[in-house]
């Protein structure tokens, strides 16, 4: 089967372009997302050209009707299967908001708030660092967009771990962009999650004395906060 590489700046930008260099249509491929393209991250997609006898239940996925109902609700749905097949007593609630995006066009994210009694269940779901908790999110965006036929912003957050994350990241962004500023030297973060870089990067873009620029690759990639005066 013939598989192609994609990036672009979003998930449905990167998808168009691999149909057209494929010249296939939608139900005619499998697509996996590789980076979902957060943080002003560019976004990669893996896109397969599907043969029916090769691959019938992706075949059948992509002949399936568009999704046009409830979508957060979809979503809490199969969250909430989810934690019942993982034997996990946990109550989702869906909130849905949007922002205005780069482009001015307004995104909408759907967050997955979940809370349950059981704290050691919690800190399973969420994992070290919020491994755990990624994977389970990249999970739920992936089976909502076969019900969809489209890429999702969904957010899951657990025991409201990503708002305590946002918090200390934020609160080591101003620490190290302090540092930089009396070194007068750059300085390289730990490697992070797109969205965590994200955290980072819109902590510090309104401080003139510093810039933030992403490096290195896959899991690997970091933020170094530079000194203003070096830029350019």
């Amino acid at each position: 089967m013939k598989s192609i590489e994609i990036s672009a700046r979003t998930v449905a930008e990167a998808v168009e372009l691999a149909l057209a260099q494929l010249g296939k249509d939608r139900d005619e491929v499998a697509i996996a997302v590789l980076e979902s393209g957060e943080g002003g991250e560019e976004a990669l997609v893996r896109v397969t050209v599907v043969d029916d006898e090769d691959d019938e239940a992706a075949a059948m996925s992509a002949s399936a009707p568009t999704f046009t109902g409830d979508v957060p609700a979809l979503a809490r749905r199969i969250l909430e299967d989810l934690l019942e097949r993982l034997d996990i007593h946990g109550y989702v609630t869906a909130v849905l908001s949007r922002v205005p995006s780069q482009r001015g066009e307004p995104e909408e994210t759907i967050t997955l708030h979940v809370e349950g009694a059981d704290e050691e269940a919690m800190g399973l779901l969420i994992g070290r660092r919020g491994e755990t908790l990624r994977s389970l999110q990249f999970m739920i965006n992936l089976l909502v967009s076969r019900q969809v036929q489209k890429w999702p912003q969904i957010v899951v957050d657990v025991g409201n771990y990503r708002q305590r994350r946002q918090e200390s990241l934020e609160g080591l962004a101003r620490r190290m962009a302090e540092r930089v500023r009396q070194s007068g030297r750059p300085i390289t973060l730990e490697p992070m999650a797109a969205y965590e870089r994200r955290i980072v990067h819109l902590a510090l873009r309104g401080d003139s004395s510093v810039y933030t620029e992403s490096s290195g690759e896959g899991e690997n990639r970091k933020i170094v906060i530079y000194p203003a005066k070096q830029q350019g």
